[in-house]
């Protein structure tokens, strides 16, 4: 064997484990670059991202479907009602006497009064009854006056709250009654009357105001009965 042959073969032994460790990386670098290539093929197209729900999403959407149904069954357009909102009360008189209507409320014209002789302005109405016919108070409210005058009788007037007033002259008011006294829609007020002088000769009747904020109004927006 030649010198040079020896030479090589023992450059190779010298060198053997830096040739095998050379050999190895080489193969791992082919296996890992396999391996990514690989992967990179199996990846969906356009690179999204595939979102499975979890457990919790379908719980938290059962619930709110669950709520919703609960709503909608509670209330038929879905909508919660608004707790804010005015309840609106309409607000119905009863009749203050069983009688019959002899003058009626006038605002744009005048009637004639036969005790003074003359015509004059009516803001109220006038209801014939028997003498001793109950009159009532027509709506809850409380006794705001009770007053008697020469010429005008015995008037009483209960404020029914929010400016609105109901007066009741001509009357014989009910002895136990006093200002400040709380009252409900029918309880007794006293008897119709003559002693509303200015008006005697139309006999023993009820004369029967409302206002609203001091102003007289026609008392049939809250008496449910035909106008004469």
């Amino acid at each position: 064997m030649s010198e040079k042959n020896n030479k090589s073969i023992n450059f190779i032994k010298k060198n053997v484990y830096y040739f095998v460790f050379i050999i190895c990386l080489a193969v791992l670098s082919i296996i890992t670059i396999a391996l990514i290539v690989s992967a990179n093929d199996n990846q969906p197209t356009g690179g999204g991202v595939i979102e499975v729900p979890s457990d919790n999403n379908n719980d938290t959407q059962g619930g709110n479907q669950n709520d919703n149904n609960g709503t909608q069954s509670g209330n038929e357009d879905g909508k919660e009602p608004d707790k804010d909102e005015p309840t609106v009360s309409v607000i119905v008189f009863d009749m203050p006497v069983n009688g019959v209507i002899i003058k009626d409320y006038v605002d744009t014209s005048v009637v004639y009064n036969q005790t003074l002789g003359l015509y004059s302005g009516h803001k109220a109405i006038d209801f014939s009854a028997e003498a001793d016919a109950q009159v009532s108070v027509v709506y809850d409210g409380v006794i705001e006056s009770i007053t008697t005058g020469k010429l005008e009788g015995v008037t009483l007037t209960v404020d029914h709250g929010n400016g609105l007033k109901t007066v009741y002259n001509s009357i014989e008011v009910n002895e136990d009654l006093q200002v400040g006294q709380s009252l409900k829609k029918g309880d007794a007020l006293g008897v119709v009357s003559t002693n509303n002088r200015t008006e005697y000769k139309d006999g023993a009747h009820l004369h029967f105001e409302v206002l609203e904020d001091g102003k007289k109004i026609r008392p049939y927006k809250y008496l449910l009965i035909e106008e004469k």
